[in-house]
């Protein structure tokens, strides 16, 4: 479903859902007229109200767990440009040449990771070699750092360790790419959406009319929420993702840096 534009999939879960709800609710009522009489609502009111409960607890579950990996896929990027920032920041214990190799090393790291590591991810493939090839000539360029005084050889500690974290933040990030909710708790909201809103088509109601507003208003709202988690499923992919904003400012602000 992340493939289709974020437009296309509200108008399937937010219009076209409930107005499928409206065409069934009218066919039932015209098929079974003797459904309005109310006979039934005793036991059709206590299965609907445990069958939405459940529901609604698996719902709000799937919400909150893609809500979650979004927000830290989200901060996991910003500490990824952070441990950028000190690496070139905790350079200062070195020479001129030195700083200025770093700095290029930094500025090249965010750049490919922009241009090429995040169209890879919108595609659902984890990470890129040119990025791999970058964080190795990272790693080779601070064994080469001088450690000559022990003010510099405090900073080498400190650039290592930035290192370090920059890696594992990285590394993390990736992992978001392939995580997102089972396909067997996609099937359980399909199959829960169905069985609730079925549940209210048959609730015995004489008026037609306030009939069909209480299920298209149940389809819609469910409607919202399935909506909300396929749009937020996958971080990086999709129109609503993570961007590489962190990343970003770093460029603009290390790029004309003295």
């Amino acid at each position: 479903m992340t493939a289709l534009p974020i437009g296309l999939t509200a108008v399937l879960f937010v219009v076209v859902l409930p107005a499928l709800a409206i065409v069934a609710q009218l066919l039932i009522r015209r098929s079974w007229p003797a459904l309005a009489d109310g006979e039934h609502n005793d036991v059709a009111g206590f299965i609907i109200a445990v069958v939405g409960v459940i529901y609604a607890v698996l719902l709000a579950f799937v919400v909150i767990v893609s809500w979650e990996d979004f927000s830290k896929a989200e901060s996991t990027v910003g500490q990824e440009a952070s441990a950028l920032r000190s690496i070139y920041r905790e350079s200062q214990a070195f020479p001129p040449d030195v700083r200025e190799h770093i700095r290029a090393d930094v500025l090249r790291y965010a750049s490919t990771a922009i241009d090429v590591e995040w169209p890879a991810m919108a595609e659902g493939k984890p990470g890129s070699p040119e990025v791999y090839r970058v964080l190795d000539d990272m790693s080779q360029s601070l064994a080469q750092l001088p450690a000559n005084t022990p003010v510099q050889q405090a900073y080498l500690g400190a650039e290592a360790d930035r290192f370090n974290q920059l890696v594992g933040f990285r590394s993390e990030r990736l992992d978001y790419v392939e995580k997102g909710v089972p396909n067997v708790l996609w099937i359980a909201l399909g199959v829960g959406a169905v069985v609730t809103i079925g549940f209210a088509m048959i609730f015995g109601l004489r008026s037609t009319m306030l009939h069909v507003i209480m299920t298209a208003s149940l389809s819609a709202v469910i409607g919202v929420l399935l909506f909300v988690s396929i749009a937020i499923d996958h971080p990086f992919a999709g129109d609503v993702v993570v961007d590489p904003a962190p990343l970003e400012r770093v460029i603009s602000d290390f790029r004309d840096a003295p």
